[in-house]
């Protein structure tokens, strides 16, 4: 029986779906496939981070990635950023960039690089500014600090958000990232995008461990019955939530 892997925009939206894990809960004939095929619904009609709330299908997908992200519990843990002090008055922050961290085209995550990405976000996504305000940020050696206006002790968690998903700026005028994505750090990149079917590739140079699948076939099925009748005939190898009655479907 094929399992079916099943996810909440919440539990995509703070990174534990990378779909570079999404095989290790469903069949285990898919994980020895080169391509696997998943049925999902998508609200995003481009893949520029920013724009919206897109970032979550970005993260979902497992294109990008964040400072921090959240474990079980909701507690803001290291993800990119491998540790992060504040100083007394409470004002600054200090995010270590873990030195492994590098981009899908094998540039090595900087403090600076990841700090030009979190002040491109403010300049471009009105919704950051509403999160917090900054005096400053800046980067230095692996090093990312976060001067805020007054204290916001929730600063981690904010970066967590996939608004603040981390993109190499250095690239950003060669592409469009509306259709082919920013660089990022995930596990996979984008071969091709669109609202209906994206195609993403394995990351080659992924930093945090290794990758399951060659190709991962994302495929735009709106209607969770469609959903389910594609999972039963072996035409996609997941699906994401799967009506309760149609759970039937795979009995035995």
């Amino acid at each position: 029986m094929k399992k079916m892997f099943k996810a909440t925009a919440a539990a995509a939206m703070i990174g534990l779906l990378a779909f570079a894990a999404a095989g290790c809960g469903g069949d285990k004939k898919a994980e020895h496939k080169e391509v696997v095929k998943f049925g999902v619904t998508n609200f995003a009609d481009s893949l520029e981070t920013t724009d919206n709330y897109f970032g979550w299908v970005v993260m979902r997908y497992g294109l990008g990635e964040c400072l921090v992200k959240f474990d079980k519990k909701m507690n803001a843990v290291p993800w990119l950023a491998d540790k992060w002090t504040i100083s007394d008055d409470k004002l600054t922050w200090t995010f270590h960039i873990n030195d492994k961290a590098c981009f899908s085209n094998g540039t090595k995550l900087t403090g600076e690089l990841a700090a030009a990405s979190i002040q491109r976000t403010f300049e471009k996504a009105a919704r950051a500014k509403s999160m917090f305000e900054y005096e400053s940020i800046k980067g230095e050696g692996q090093n990312v600090i976060i001067k805020t206006k007054k204290p916001v002790p929730t600063l981690p968690g904010m970066l967590g958000d996939p608004l603040f998903i981390i993109v190499d700026t250095q690239t950003i005028k060669d592409r469009d990232t509306a259709k082919q994505g920013a660089i990022c750090t995930g596990p996979y990149a984008v071969k091709s995008y669109s609202k209906a079917k994206a195609e993403m590739v394995r990351n080659e140079k992924y930093w945090d461990g290794a990758v399951p699948f060659k190709e991962v076939d994302i495929l735009t099925i709106d209607d969770p019955n469609t959903r389910a009748m594609a999972l039963q005939k072996g035409e996609i190898d997941f699906a994401i939530n799967i009506a309760a009655g149609d759970l039937q479907l795979f009995k035995d």
